[in-house]
């Protein structure tokens, strides 16, 4: 009798013993996460502060460049060097600038619709560049069509265009924004820009907060030589667009006069483009990239002058978790 109540004891003392043992293996664990998730918080907190800093050093960047060329923006200054990387505590840090009117600003594209009965001159271009993209010439207009409605304030369709009606039709429910785009993610949005079409504007176009067409010649890319030609509508090709970079001056061309100048332009009618090329640029977007331990952290800031400095009119964010290999 007392041997089996001995073994009652010892099953119940093991019993306990497994219980403290899974307890603390729990309250381990859970310890063990919260440090984890902490350690990864402070890691973000820092990259986020990190990135506050490289964005206030490209304002300097952009300030200095302003100052010793007032009047001239171009691809040979100090902010267009690529790949710029800094070692910074626990992680390395990547930046770029890049030209924010070196691109199609979309919420431009109804740009003097309500002065003309005509279509706008910037919804021509976008047109020109969707057909110099190789669309097909219908949906390059029912593309620019609903991108107009799109950013327009009223809900009536212009024609081949996209309203209310069109959007709450589809599989997936919602509704235009009619207004001016936040961000050149929205385009994926509008009726009509599949993937595909979306990946293939992405170098062309932008969204900037204002609705004012205005590209710096200098600092398009030889790449971007469809955008440059679809400003001339149907007077110049995407080939012979590139040739024209291609041939720009390493600083630039001083004046739109002098681009406009060129032997390959001379015939062209450039009344109504005039207005809508620059040599000198307001607007930049300064991507920053910080690597701290698994965590990648994005930044996006754009910055615009403001006098003789330049500063930050909008400010985004990206997340997300790096795999090893």
């Amino acid at each position: 009798m007392k041997g089996r109540q001995k073994g009652v004891a010892l099953l119940v003392v093991l019993l306990i013993l497994a219980l403290m043992v899974t307890v603390a293996a729990t309250i381990a664990e859970r310890n063990g996460r919260t440090y984890l998730r902490t350690a990864a918080q402070l890691q973000q907190q820092q990259a986020k502060w990190y990135g506050v800093a490289a964005e206030a050093l490209a304002g300097k960047i952009l300030q200095r460049d302003r100052l010793d060329l007032p009047n001239k923006t171009h691809l040979a200054q100090n902010w267009a060097q690529e790949d710029r990387r800094f070692p910074v505590e626990g992680g390395e840090l990547q930046g770029q600038i890049v030209d924010g009117q070196a691109c199609f600003n979309l919420n431009a594209i109804n740009q003097g619709a309500g002065e003309q009965t005509d279509t706008p001159y910037p919804a021509k271009v976008f047109l020109q560049l969707l057909n110099n993209l190789g669309e097909e010439p219908l949906h390059s207009e029912q593309v620019t069509a609903a991108l107009r409605d799109w950013i327009d304030s009223d809900s009536e369709p212009g024609i081949n265009g996209a309203e209310d009606d069109v959007y709450m039709a589809l599989e997936q429910l919602y509704l235009p924004a009619n207004q001016p785009m936040q961000d050149v993610s929205e385009l994926r949005m509008v009726y009509g820009v599949d993937a595909a079409l979306y990946q293939r504007l992405l170098p062309y176009v932008c969204a900037l907060p204002t609705q004012t067409l205005l590209l710096n010649i200098n600092t398009l890319r030889t790449a971007q030589g469809p955008l440059l030609a679809a400003l001339f509508l149907a007077e110049l090709s995407p080939q012979e667009a590139e040739q024209l970079l291609q041939q720009r001056p390493r600083e630039g061309w001083d004046s739109v006069a002098e681009f406009l100048a060129q032997p390959s332009l001379e015939d062209i009618e450039t009344t109504t483009l005039r207005p809508m090329l620059a040599v000198n640029s307001d607007f930049f977007l300064a991507n920053f990239s910080v690597l701290m331990g698994d965590n990648h952290f994005s930044q996006h800031s754009l910055l615009q002058k403001a006098g003789n400095n330049f500063q930050v009119v909008q400010r985004k964010y990206g997340l997300s978790m790096m795999v090893t290999p």
